[in-house]
């Protein structure tokens, strides 16, 4: 059974197909190595700098909640090492047939330390979840399967020791 709702966790009279099935693919391991390649540890730190001086908005470090987050967590918005990600999620169908009952639902986190015509290069798009099943994915039932991914995030949140190849120093991601 289902922990959150209750129901049952296998297809109707089978022991062994699930209604859906996730992966994750673990988040901090990739940070971490980003941090170990000179030229993408320089990248990760472009948006200390990246800020515009006409006031426009140009890009995602401009942003009124950029700010937002700067004011309300000052310790954070000074480390230039600290990570902001955005998550994106869509259903798609893997074998183009509009009236079939499996879906797949990737979540994609963006780095937003990075700059913005990298930010959505495929190279830097990190696969977190991958949710597949016969049904959709909702508002209701979408956080049951965040969990791991949650998890991690509040790992990051309390800080994680990892090392900067371009400073040659160690921090708390």
């Amino acid at each position: 059974m289902c922990p959150k709702c209750g129901t049952d966790r296998f297809v109707d009279g089978s022991k062994s197909i699930p209604w859906k099935v996730l992966q994750h693919f673990p988040l901090i391991p990739r940070l971490l190595r980003m941090y170990r390649c000179k030229s993408l540890a320089e990248l990760l730190t472009w948006h200390k700098d990246g800020i515009s001086i006409d006031g426009l908005i140009c890009n995602v470090v401009d942003s009124f909640t950029w700010k937002h987050v700067n004011d309300k967590w000052p310790t954070f918005a000074t480390d230039a090492c600290s990570i902001r990600l955005g998550l994106a999620l869509d259903g798609v169908n893997p074998f183009g047939d509009l009236s079939s009952c499996h879906s797949t639902w990737p979540m994609i986190l963006l780095n937003y330390n990075l700059p913005p015509w990298l930010v959505t290069k495929q190279y830097f798009l990190m696969l977190a979840l991958i949710i597949h099943g016969n049904f959709f994915v909702t508002s209701i039932n979408v956080d049951v399967y965040q969990q791991p991914l949650i998890k991690e995030l509040q790992l990051l949140w309390s800080g994680v020791q990892a090392f900067d190849v371009s400073s040659k120093e160690s921090f708390n991601l």
